[in-house]
């Protein structure tokens, strides 16, 4: 798939890695339940393949780039990405986007913000782009004793060194980027989450960050992953996320759900089901 529309919007689907999901990692407290019910998709190690996809948004004349991914460097756990790749294929340099913006702030979101410069001090990717943030999500990964501890590396190597460029603009909230960009509140993963809303007309569509993970949760939304910061938050945004999918239309954009992710969400026999593009 190479571009979707929606009116004048085009969005790309870019992606960083494909990833390997544990369900007594992902949801130790509903492992065994989504093992019996989803246990066909997985492969004979019990591991699930998701996504790290990130979105290239063309809008009002600008280049938006919405989350940058793993990044090249290997951190425990994950394979190091390629979206320099991805972009590379898409016709695109570094020094085409014009914004970075943000849903949050985890290891798989902020990855190619930086890469290795000389002497290996962190160098930013994207030597032309301003970087969109929610103040409320900097404030809290920023905070003494969250920015310094174990594990959070990603954020010394690829958030951090952001903060004295000039090219960072914090917005509060449902705040337009411009007229066909919105970011939306979504709560509970972070506390500062946000997706990224597309309105040109009559068409709509939602880039959705993490809001979800999966697309078990469409029937299990309280089925919240062990890494969401607030996993009762978590599950009501994500139930009225689908909820208003359905109502709206939205096309739909999940970036960890199989790649590309985009499709429509709509009621099968009373069932809440993904409908792929």
């Amino acid at each position: 798939m190479d571009t979707v529309s929606i009116g004048s919007v085009t969005i790309a689907p870019l992606l960083d890695a494909p990833v390997l999901m544990n369900p007594r990692h992902f949801v130790p407290q509903h492992a065994d339940a989504f093992l019996a019910e989803f246990g066909h998709q997985a492969d004979e190690r019990g591991l699930f393949t998701m996504a790290v996809t990130c979105y290239l948004v063309r809008s009002a004349g600008k280049t938006v780039l919405i989350d940058t991914g793993l990044g090249p460097r290997k951190r425990p756990g994950f394979p190091p990405g390629r979206l320099d790749e991805a972009l590379r294929s898409a016709g695109l340099a570094p020094g085409d986007i014009d914004l970075v913006v943000h849903t949050h702030l985890h290891i798989d979101h902020v990855g190619w913000n930086t890469v290795e410069g000389a002497g290996g001090k962190p160098e930013v990717f994207f030597p032309r782009a301003e970087f969109v943030i929610q103040r409320q999500e900097w404030d809290y990964w920023m905070a003494p004793g969250r920015l310094d501890a174990p594990g959070n590396e990603h954020l010394r190597d690829c958030v951090e060194p952001l903060r004295h460029t000039g090219r960072i603009r914090f917005v509060n909230g449902e705040t337009a980027l411009d007229e066909h960009l919105v970011f939306v509140p979504t709560p509970g993963h972070t506390p500062g989450h946000v997706a990224i809303g597309v309105v040109d007309g009559r068409d709509r569509g939602i880039i959705i960050g993490d809001a979800s993970h999966h697309p078990a949760q469409l029937i299990h939304p309280d089925w919240s992953p062990a890494f969401d910061v607030d996993p009762v938050q978590s599950a009501a945004t994500r139930d009225a996320l689908f909820e208003r999918a359905i109502s709206e239309g939205l096309l739909w954009f999940a970036g960890h759900w199989p790649h590309p992710g985009i499709g429509r969400l709509t009621l099968r026999d009373g069932r809440r089901v993904f409908e792929p593009l």
